[in-house]
């Protein structure tokens, strides 16, 4: 029996192994995902839906700024065989995110009052000119954590997202309290998380190569690493940028239909959905990437064994979760946050299903770049940007925001699976298999619950009004 075991763990126990790595990695992301669930219905009590509305369209200006600005360079530097190249792609990105930050700062400093009434942000008074800190903070972590992915250092990575948290939500509740749920208290909290989170990762072993940096800087090495990695801007950038657009899409379609309240109601469901995302995400899409971009070139046949056995193993784990929080939303919803937050429970219903897909991606999302086929990125998150932009439009042109967000998490739902689809195809895999038994089990797993609900109803039929 311990032999047994012992040759299980064997793969956990060997360092630097895809196994150990992932359990690394989810292990943080675990610890994360529980504070998350432990603090958010302490926060819903003391932030209203309009302060999430407000927050909700400066986190899009922030990731809409960070793609802008860095040109996706960063995420390129996992892929060098050479230490010398990463460490070019690391100036060229660190010059990036200091030039932005001057840019930014200029830009506010002559234009801040007509972009606050642009975005509709008033309520954020003086606090809204935090913006050019959190852009900067933010893209110089993603640049630490793509070198901690090269360096395949998943275990630094995880101890700062569960300090950064800790510290972030620490924060935030304690200044809503003292600002009675003004939405300066999240802007703050966001601010102190990502300061905490480039600090930590700069302390946790990236300030080594400080030396290195400054003594081979030189502008020619910057424009070379530029050209050498010209398909990011040219390819992974528009591609990352339509499908960011296209997630923020409700945010600006909401917002001018509907007003804050609603679009805060809207943004803490997608926050909540994408917890069970955002922790396997950090856990597996890092660690897989770095993996894949091994296999690549030199074991195609175990790379797609690889893509397959995690997509359907993400299949399993987000199914029956997923598939709660889409029948059972409002329920969840109203008795985890206070009736005020029942609609945004409403509006997971509506999404849910979709968050299944956007699970199983992370097993195939950056396999376009590790095959070179950036452009289909590009294609793809068009057609994305396009279906999503209809649902929306029809749904806000008959002021129907039930409609609106139910079109939107349907067009979603099957582009997605069409993206995931093509992806597996390109890999040599079974594509035609794999769709019709993906189909099949979330039909399955969704005529269950419905039934389960009309169940409850018909026993208790005041469960629901009371």
């Amino acid at each position: 029996m311990l032999k047994k075991i012992a040759l299980l763990t064997q793969p956990l126990r060997q360092k630097g192994s895809f196994a150990q790595n992932f359990v690394v990695a989810l292990s943080g992301s675990a610890a994360v995902t529980a504070l998350g669930f432990l603090l958010t219905p302490i926060m819903t009590r003391i932030y209203p839906p309009a302060s999430y509305g407000q927050m909700a369209v400066l986190n899009a200006a922030v990731s809409n700024l960070t793609l802008l600005t860095t040109l996706t360079y960063q995420s390129a530097v996992p892929l060098p065989k050479t230490k010398d190249e990463a460490m070019s792609l690391m100036q060229l990105s660190g010059v990036l995110a200091v030039g932005s930050f001057v840019l930014v700062s200029l830009v506010l400093l002559l234009f801040g009052p007509l972009i606050t009434v642009w975005l509709d942000v008033q309520a954020l008074g003086r606090w809204f000119y935090v913006l050019p800190f959190l852009l900067l903070f933010y893209n110089l972590s993603l640049l630490l954590s793509s070198w901690y992915t090269r360096t395949k250092e998943f275990r630094t990575r995880a101890g700062v997202d569960v300090v950064t948290s800790v510290v972030g939500r620490g924060f935030t509740i304690g200044f809503g309290v003292f600002t009675h749920g003004h939405p300066s208290g999240l802007v703050v909290g966001d601010l102190f998380s990502k300061l905490t989170t480039f600090v930590a990762l700069l302390r946790s072993g990236v300030y080594r190569e400080w030396d290195e940096l400054r003594r081979t800087f030189s502008w020619a090495r910057v424009r070379k690493a530029a050209y050498d990695f010209r398909e990011f801007p040219l390819y992974t950038l528009p591609g990352t940028y339509v499908n960011t657009l296209s997630a923020q899409l409700p945010i600006f379609f909401l917002t001018s239909g509907f007003g804050a309240t609603v679009v805060g109601l809207y943004s803490f469901s997608v926050t909540l959905l994408e917890i069970p995302v955002g922790l396997t995400g950090s856990a597996i899409a890092p660690v897989f990437y770095q993996k894949a971009s091994e296999l690549f070139h030199t074991d195609l046949p175990r790379l797609r064994e690889l893509t397959l056995n995690i997509y359907n193993k993400l299949l399993y784990v987000g199914i029956v979760p997923l598939g709660l929080i889409t029948v059972f939303g409002d329920w969840i919803f109203k008795f985890a946050f206070g009736a005020r937050w029942e609609m945004a429970g409403v509006f997971t219903g509506y999404l849910g299903y979709y968050y299944i897909f956007k699970l199983t991606s992370q097993a195939t999302g950056n396999l376009y770049t590790v095959l070179s086929k950036q452009r289909y990125l590009l294609l793809t998150n068009l057609l994305l940007l396009l279906t999503r932009a209809a649902g929306l439009a029809v749904g806000v042109y008959l002021h129907n925001v039930d409609l609106a967000l139910l079109l939107f998490g349907v067009g979603s739902l099957v582009c997605i699976f069409l993206i995931d689809m093509h992806i597996l195809h390109l890999l040599g895999l079974p594509v035609v298999r794999i769709a019709l038994r993906t189909i099949l089990l979330l039909g399955i797993t969704l005529a269950l619950l419905k039934g389960m609900r009309l169940g409850i109803e018909q026993l208790f039929p005041g469960l629901h009004a009371a």
